[in-house]
């Protein structure tokens, strides 16, 4: 009986009573839904925060990166002029090489001739014993040329000095090129690799906001479909655009009433004004097996689907002239808010056994108050309840 008058006050007294009262006190169960919504709005703003300071560090990345390429093409004539003095060094080292392998190999015959000469004098046939004459120019060659071989020796030595400067400087042009080549190409690797990071991080945060925002948004149509079930039912309107359902009170033939179907097989335990506890019942109530299917009694919109305070499953259907039919006790749904259905199309199921069979209650309001469902619904007598 208590939840029976608890969904009664949810769904349809605050119609009635709510210019009186004012504002309906809001329930645990909306204020939860109602924090879920600022959470993940929280959730959001913050996904979204994060998103834009990833962006302006992909710009900064990218503006060192636009740096660095500027600043490497401006360095190009560097870079070339570099190039070309090392292959001029490489041109002038191998000419050097060249000249001081030629030189050394004469130098050292003549070096070989000396050194002989010097051992081992020649035998005074090489010279006519009665010319002296000829004997002193030999004496006076000999002296002459041992300075020049000295002055050769020495300019080969220079030559060999500067190929080892020569070598130094081809060493320190290479390391010097390399070393900046290396540099620009690991600065660039390296931002290169925060850019991919930063991107990635970019659109983690972007899919989580965009994750948080549709969460805020069911949150939202959850919220302001509880508000408009605790302020009953007759104040929810149709969306913009959206068809109206058919009028149950014109929509059979000759525009006479239609006959709902039953929710459910089987004949109801409880009907409308039966006696419930201390009250009356507002509805009808079947017993049903388990997990039983729930059909749509007529062709309806769907303006709730989901748990409600101790009832399970509520499902509240909009009909059109102000009609709406509310199913509670399932177990789960299988529709959704918006959704436009057919009669006879299953809305859920019912949970429990047959061992511990479940009960569906079904309610007809008509402007946000009760009306008895005998008046579309032709359900067969329950045995032994009435008589």
């Amino acid at each position: 009986m208590g939840r029976r008058l608890l969904l009664c006050a949810i769904i349809g007294a605050g119609l009635v009573t709510g210019a009186a009262a004012g504002a309906p006190q809001q329930g645990p169960e909306l204020q939860q839904v109602e924090a879920g919504e600022r959470q993940r709005e929280q959730d959001r703003d913050a996904a979204l925060a994060q998103a834009q300071a990833a962006k302006l560090e992909i710009a900064q990345l990218q503006a060192q990166l636009d740096a660095l390429d500027a600043a490497q093409k401006s360095g190009e004539n560097a870079v070339s002029d570099k190039k070309l003095r090392l292959a001029a060094l490489n041109v002038r080292e191998a000419q050097l090489n060249g000249q001081l392998g030629a030189a050394q190999s004469k130098l050292a015959r003549l070096l070989g001739a000396l050194e002989l000469f010097r051992r081992e004098p020649p035998p005074a046939l090489f010279v006519d014993p009665h010319d002296v004459r000829d004997a002193v120019r030999a004496a006076i060659l000999i002296r002459a040329i041992t300075p020049e071989l000295e002055q050769q020796a020495a300019q080969l030595k220079a030559q060999a000095e500067t190929l080892r400067r020569l070598k130094r400087a081809v060493d320190t042009a290479s390391e010097d090129l390399f070393t900046s080549e290396s540099d620009v190409a690991d600065r660039r690797a390296k931002i290169e690799a925060l850019i991919a990071a930063k991107s990635a991080l970019e659109d983690q945060d972007a899919a989580d906001a965009e994750a948080a925002r549709q969460d805020a948004d069911a949150y939202a149509a959850r919220a302001r479909t509880l508000r408009e079930l605790s302020q009953g039912l007759a104040v929810a309107e149709p969306a913009a655009g959206a068809a109206e359902p058919p009028d149950p009170e014109h929509a059979g033939l000759f525009g006479r009433p239609k006959v709902f179907a039953a929710p459910v097989g089987g004949a109801p335990i409880r009907r409308f004004g039966d006696a419930e506890g201390a009250s009356r019942s507002l509805g009808w109530t079947w017993r049903t097996a388990g997990s039983a299917s729930v059909i749509s009694p007529a062709q309806a919109v769907v303006d709730y689907a989901g748990p409600l305070k101790s009832w399970n499953v509520v499902v509240i259907l909009r009909l059109g002239g102000g009609y709406h039919l509310v199913l509670a006790g399932l177990d789960s749904a299988q529709v959704s808010p918006g959704q436009a259905i057919k009669e006879g199309q299953v809305l859920g199921h019912m949970g429990g056994t047959d061992a511990n069979p479940p009960e569906l209650y079904f309610e007809i309001r008509k402007n946000g108050a009760p009306v008895d469902p005998a008046r579309w619904l032709k359900a067969p007598e329950p045995p032994l309840l009435r008589r």
